[in-house]
């Protein structure tokens, strides 16, 4: 190889400054990076090389070491959001089932596996999963909770069978310190609060990957106590959620913005957590993300009324009532009271123009009654979405029943939008050297990118071309195991993964193995200061990333986040099993 030498002499070089203080341990963590969870044997199969100015690459089996084939390499590319050279080394034309590596320049990637079929199943329901290990208000029993040896399970936490009216919520029905009964729901991320405005971009998107794979998700067993009832086993699993956020509607249609003791507990097991929960104000945005999942959840339970007895008709009554507060309510901005230290989810949208955008989607996908269509503003930007950016959240549910939604309206600027917001993402990952759409490395990148996948998935299910699909591939490649951090995002799948994550339970529970499952947020060169600036190996925005547990800023747990990755992984599994 024409650089072996100049590698070599580098390497010397790095460790040398290493040893120095200059630079730390683990500055470059690896050159040969591949989806450490595998590849499709049909599929597109691509390795990223990062500063290797090779030639050729090798695919070699993994017992033996033989080589299965050989690869030629473009020049590669600069990505300053690693400050690397970047090249890809496609290895498609190896479909033969079996464990593999890539060899290049005496360095070597994770192992990986090609596979027929069910490649990503169990990453499918494991991130899935991750919300029954988050659920509030229940034990979590062994016999669901068991991963590869490791057992999870836990004694119930968070009754929340009387949960406090705070001051910033009373109202003369419900006056300061009366209390009701708010129980079950999912923990929002590393802490044990529950808030609407983070549920709705997560429920969001599981809903969405139901709607968009339906066979798929009907017959996907998760192993969780409602499993045989019936009900797809993705919607036991969103109902726990929905029947905690019935309880979140007040008597006049307005929405608590969250539930949550004043302050966060200590990093303990949620039995032991004994701080009082209260509801803590109302909000516009509360209202609107509520009347969205509502509207969804009318539908998406709508053929399940044997089982589910008027939750379809509930939902969508507490939907409307919802829609008609923020009517009535349009300027009810939320920010932290005096003595409340936990999430904000605060919005500086002056006029919810995105809120009203997404939930007047969801009333007029479920009820066809054009007074929501009236109210959809197509003169928006539509970017990535986020819990605090929705309206592409409405784009796609309206580009996803674009066919139901033609009998009733013109649906060519829903097209059109969509069209465009799908075409920036291909864009961004087709010439982003990483293959990776992301345009700034901040809190939670993961979760933007795993919505961006979703989207690209999306949009090969919606447009049925080819780009979009090997895009979607990219992005789910990038997130598990081909970004510049050497790790598999994903908790206790590929080879090196996190372990140390910003999580109560994880931490109290002081296994060597963290829970299945879970997308860290990735990532972010801000908030460094939670471990020390010090600490981090690299000040490169795609190469700032630690697995600590103080590493709120990078390896924190979200409902937001996962919620995208596991309809991604579902996504793809059923792309690539339909072929």
């Amino acid at each position: 190889m024409r650089v072996a030498n100049v590698k070599k002499s580098l390497g010397l070089l790095l460790l040398c400054l290493m040893m120095l203080g200059g630079m730390p341990l683990n500055a470059q963590s690896n050159f040969v990076r591949v989806n450490q969870v595998g590849y499709y044997a049909h599929s597109t199969k691509q390795a990223i090389l990062a500063n290797m100015d090779a030639t050729e690459f090798e695919v070699r089996e993994q017992v033996s070491g033989d080589v299965v084939y050989r690869g030629e390499l473009k020049e590669g590319k600069h990505w300053k959001q690693s400050n690397e050279t970047l090249q890809v080394a496609d290895f498609t034309k190896v479909t033969k089932p079996g464990k593999y590596y890539i060899h290049c320049l005496n360095e070597k990637s994770h192992p990986f596996e090609i596979k027929e079929q069910d490649v990503f199943k169990s990453l499918s329901v494991w991130t899935l999963k991750a919300f029954y290990l988050w659920r509030a208000s229940t034990e979590i029993k062994s016999e669901y909770a068991t991963f590869n040896g490791y057992d999870y399970s836990r004694p119930k936490g968070h009754a929340d069978d009387t949960v406090y009216i705070h001051a910033s919520a009373a109202t003369s029905k419900r006056p300061i310190e009366s209390f009701v009964s708010a129980p079950r729901g999912w923990y929002d991320a590393g802490d044990y609060n529950l808030y609407v405005v983070n549920a709705g971009i997560s429920f969001h998107a599981l809903a969405l990957a139901y709607e968009a794979c339906p066979e798929y998700y009907k017959s996907l067993n998760l192993n969780i106590p409602e499993s045989g009832n019936g009900l797809p086993d993705i919607l036991n699993e969103m109902k726990w959620e929905l029947d905690w956020l019935f309880n979140m509607q007040d008597e006049d249609g307005g929405v608590y913005h969250k539930l949550t003791s004043l302050r966060f507990c200590s990093m303990i097991m949620p039995e032991k957590d004994d701080l009082d929960r209260y509801m803590v104000g109302k909000s516009t945005a509360a209202a609107l993300n509520f009347s969205a999942i509502m509207a969804m959840a009318s539908r998406l339970y709508k053929d399940y009324d044997t089982i589910c007895p008027g939750l379809s008709a509930r939902a969508l009554d507490a939907s409307v009532r919802a829609w008609k507060w923020a009517l009535a309510n349009p300027n009810v901005h939320f920010s932290n009271p005096e003595g409340v230290r936990t999430g904000e989810y605060g919005d500086r949208d002056r006029l919810f123009d995105d809120e009203f955008f997404w939930a007047a989607s969801e009333l007029f996908i479920t009820t066809g009654d054009k007074k929501y269509f009236e109210r959809l503003d197509f003169m928006q930007i539509f970017d990535s979405p986020t819990w605090v950016t929705v309206n592409s959240l409405g784009l796609m549910s309206l580009a996803l029943h674009k066919e139901q939604i033609a009998k009733w309206v013109d649906t060519d600027p829903i097209d059109r939008k969509f069209k465009g917001l799908c075409e920036g993402l291909y864009n961004m990952c087709h010439y982003c050297p990483n293959l990776v759409p992301i345009k700034k490395f901040e809190w939670g990148s993961n979760g933007v990118i795993a919505s961006n996948g979703m989207i690209l998935g999306l949009a090969y299910l919606v447009y049925n071309q080819d780009k979009y699909k090997e895009a979607m591939l990219s992005t789910f490649n990038y997130l598990l195991g081909t970004n510049p951090t050497d790790y598999c995002f994903v908790t206790r799948f590929g080879t090196r993964y996190p372990k140390n994550m910003h999580d109560r339970r994880t931490t109290a529970m002081g296994k060597d193995e963290p829970m299945p499952g879970y997308l860290v947020g990735g990532a972010n060169p801000a908030q460094v200061a939670d471990c020390g600036k010090q600490n981090y190996p690299s000040s490169q925005p795609a190469r700032c990333y630690l697995d600590r547990m103080c590493s709120y800023s990078t390896n924190e747990i979200a409902i937001n986040w996962n919620a995208p990755m596991a309809a991604l992984s579902g996504i793809v599994e059923y792309v690539m099993e339909k072929k």
